[in-house]
């Protein structure tokens, strides 16, 4: 994106490995930014840098935004009736939309939103890109299916004595814990945990929750895992299988140690939604107003990204050829080819979060054996990376 121009520069706000391991102690797996010939594997921005930046791109690329309007809420959508025709005229009672003069876009054909504040826009293409919780959807009319985990999620910044470049996570009993390199000697944290847990966390003291942070993250609830004859074992067997990646010889490290809390720690419950459509005659659904799923992978934002990069492809396409942008035939090739990837991803993420939510001999054994598999061959380690970067392509042994 454009926008990185406005904090890339700050390199400390990639993470350049990512270690993952299980409380048990049995298996870990590690990626490198090398085994995929890529310079790091990630960005952790927060979102106040990451808004301040499109804003910054907006205002580089438009010398004069006159019609921001803000706060309001949208209050109703109206859409365009369905028995108009595209070359009736306006009735006199009908002028010609704000900011358009040509004849060619008349109000009737448009988009009508009424906003809080008493005023009206048109437009010929509505995207809602409002959150989880998106009026736009509700307005619209648009069913979702979902569910609520049994769980809640805390999150917060803390300190370091060193500089972190890695992004780690370690799956806990109640839920994984992730420490998240955003700068300097500063990381995020993201603890999924039972709600009545994320009270109690949430109204520790900081000295407390530092403390709590780096139990989880050390030898709480387990071991640290070590390697045994049938890591070797792995390794050799697995090393002639496509060409080796530079982490399958890292061994487990501890991640550095919390020394403060630097802000609000604040709560939030998880859950799963879906839209069944995200789109209809000129309207659109990206990110989280069309999709929620867990966190214990961070690609919920991602998949807003691939979201937005994918219409913007679309409409570009639909101008270049004189098509119009609220057209739903136009809209539904986005719908398609962003709902597979999305839906895919969701049932992965979710599949997850159940095999980690028990605490079971088996399948404690069934989950450690993923971990060596992801550690000791190259080409799932690989493929494992590119999928979690945005490459949705999931062929094994490419």
């Amino acid at each position: 994106m454009a926008s990185m121009l406005h904090f890339g520069n700050n390199s400390n706000t990639f993470a350049y490995n990512w270690q993952v391991w299980d409380y048990t102690g049995l298996g870990y797996t590690r990626y490198n930014a090398r085994d995929v010939g890529k310079e790091h594997l990630g960005c952790v921005v927060e979102n106040k840098v990451l808004c301040n930046s499109l804003l910054l791109r907006l205002q580089e690329e438009l010398d004069d935004i006159e019609n921001v309007i803000y706060p309001t809420r949208l209050v109703s959508l109206t859409f365009p009736l369905k028995t108009r025709q595209a070359g009736m005229k306006p009735t006199s009672r009908e002028p010609l939309s704000v900011g358009h003069t040509t004849e060619e876009f008349h109000r009737s054909h448009l988009v009508k939103l009424d906003l809080s504040d008493g005023r009206s826009l048109y437009s010929k293409l509505v995207i809602g890109a409002d959150g989880s919780k998106s009026n736009v959807r509700q307005i619209a009319g648009i069913k979702t299916t979902s569910w609520n985990y049994p769980q809640s999620a805390i999150i917060c910044t803390v300190e370091h004595v060193v500089e972190n470049d890695c992004a780690w996570q370690r799956f806990l009993p109640s839920g994984p814990i992730a420490l998240l390199p955003i700068g300097n000697n500063f990381s995020n944290i993201v603890w999924t945990m039972s709600p009545e847990e994320s009270l109690r966390h949430k109204s520790m003291s900081p000295e407390e929750f530092v403390n709590s942070v780096n139990h989880a993250l050390d030898f709480g609830y387990g071991p640290h895992p070590h390697s045994t004859a049938l890591d070797h074992y792995m390794e050799q067997f697995f090393s002639g299988i496509g060409s080796s990646a530079a982490s399958t010889k890292e061994c487990f490290e501890v991640p550095p140690k919390a020394t403060r809390v630097v802000s609000e720690r604040m709560a939030f419950p998880l859950s799963l939604m879906h839209s069944h459509d995200y789109v209809s005659k000129r309207l659109a659904l990206v990110g989280d107003a069309a999709h929620t799923v867990h966190p214990l992978a961070g690609q919920g934002v991602n998949l807003g990204f691939g979201d937005a990069a994918a219409l913007a492809k679309v409409i570009a396409e639909g101008v270049s050829v004189g098509s119009d942008v609220g057209d739903l035939t136009l809209l539904q090739r986005y719908e398609k080819e962003r709902k597979a990837a999305n839906v895919a991803m969701a049932a992965v993420l979710d599949g997850f979060q159940k095999m980690y939510s028990v605490d079971l001999g088996p399948l404690n054994v069934v989950r450690a054996a993923a971990f060596h598999g992801a550690q000791y061959i190259s080409p799932l380690k690989k493929n494992i990376i590119s999928y979690a970067t945005g490459d949705t392509k999931w062929s094994l042994f490419q």
